[in-house]
């Protein structure tokens, strides 16, 4: 376990570096995620979506935090090679899970269906899904589990851009970032206002354009330290009391079942609790034990295997079924667990690892600083996601 369980002070602005935790929020967060799909009943399902919220707005915090690092240290932000990298951290695992999964269909002698493939590798899966589920027939491929991706790639394609045009001010991307929670907020009501019946559905849930601010809150994190009054309200945030009424809110906002609030107001009132959640674990720690348990190496490696993780358990039950109806049904859900974790495993070590080294080669145009203690931490300077994408 590292000695190094935030960042300190002077580490707080952007900057190239590791940032203590992080890898172990990944860890917790697919966790939820796996423990909400594979191992609660259905009613509890829910459980998944706050690790899932948890990857937005971590995500939006560590790509938003190293390109302003990028810009700071080089004084430009290179776009070519920040698409380089996110195609060589999603694709690959991408691919040969498509490739796996449509050759099984093929050799069960079921068709696959070309716009199901195509909506995974242009990112429109989220869309899809909506649309079939107007038309009142499911996904044939297990590729439903992916729609989160899309959302971010689809709040990444303009971001970065929007980043560069704006020089790289982290004043004018914060208020960006503003505008994208409200704008989003406001969109949601909007549907629900026009279209009573959506919120009994999963649209607004899937929708790019009404989750872009889950992402946007990670980005409006990472540039309040750039500001001493920034750096003042973090210092706010990550007391132990606003620590505790924000996971108190955080959760309250699942125990409420109303369709209405859950598909509207929930998301920015999740943002705002997550806000000083995650600053605490990045910037300080008023609860010692919780960063100490998130640096355990088993968290941190459950971390590295986030994205395996969460691409590759959403088809244990299309390749198993079979053999799974066999099981006492005590432990089938375990063992689906297990299996998960058995693909995930072959798949970071043969596939993501591999190709690490090739992504450094499109790095950040950052000056080196000094190491921290522990190379599995998380690296703002070679990482280009913080969800499991």
């Amino acid at each position: 376990m590292t000695g190094r369980l935030h960042l300190s002070p002077a580490e707080w602005p952007a900057r190239s570096g590791n940032v203590p935790s992080l890898d172990g929020v990944r860890g917790c967060s697919i966790l939820l995620v796996l423990i909400g799909h594979m191992l609660l009943p259905s009613s509890l399902v829910g459980i998944s979506a706050i690790g899932l919220k948890v990857f937005f707005v971590l995500s939006g915090f560590l790509i938003t935090r190293l390109l302003l690092a990028e810009n700071k240290n080089s004084g430009g932000i290179s776009l070519k090679n920040f698409y380089i990298r996110r195609v060589l951290r999603l694709y690959p695992v991408l691919i040969v899970y498509v490739c796996v999964t449509a050759t099984t269909m093929m050799l069960r002698g079921q068709p696959v269906v070309p716009v199901e493939v195509a909506s995974v590798f242009f990112y429109f899966v989220n869309y899809l899904i909506i649309h079939y589920d107007h038309m009142g027939y499911p996904l044939t491929l297990p590729v439903g589990i992916l729609w989160s991706l899309s959302v971010e790639e689809h709040f990444y394609l303009f971001a970065p851009l929007a980043l560069v045009l704006m020089r790289g001010e982290a004043r004018k991307m914060l208020m960006l970032a503003l505008a994208i929670c409200v704008i989003a907020l406001c969109l949601r009501l909007i549907y629900a206002y026009n279209e009573p019946g959506i919120v009994n559905t999963l649209e607004l849930y899937q929708r790019s354009e009404t989750r872009f601010d889950s992402i946007a809150f990670g980005a409006i994190l990472a540039c309040l330290p750039e500001f001493d009054w920034g750096r003042r309200l973090i210092t706010f945030m990550t007391r132990r009391s606003v620590f505790f009424v924000s996971v108190a809110i955080m959760l309250a906002t699942f125990a409420l079942r109303d369709s209405y609030f859950q598909n509207t107001w929930r998301f920015t009132f999740q943002g705002l609790a997550l806000m000083p959640i995650l600053a605490s674990v990045i910037f300080a720690k008023p609860v010692p034990l919780f960063n100490r348990v998130l640096n355990l190496p088993v968290m941190i490696w459950v971390g590295a295997l986030s994205y395996s993780l969460y691409v590759w358990h959403g088809a244990v039950v299309f390749f198993f079924s079979a053999w799974l109806e066999l099981l006492p049904h005590a432990i089938i859900s375990w063992v689906e667990f297990a299996i998960a974790f058995v693909f995930a495993i072959l798949s970071y070590y043969l596939l993501e690892k591999p190709i690490m080294g090739l992504r450094k080669r499109f790095g950040h145009r950052i000056a080196p600083v000094e190491a921290t203690p522990s190379r599995l931490q998380t690296s703002v300077q070679t990482s280009s996601a913080a969800s499991p994408s």
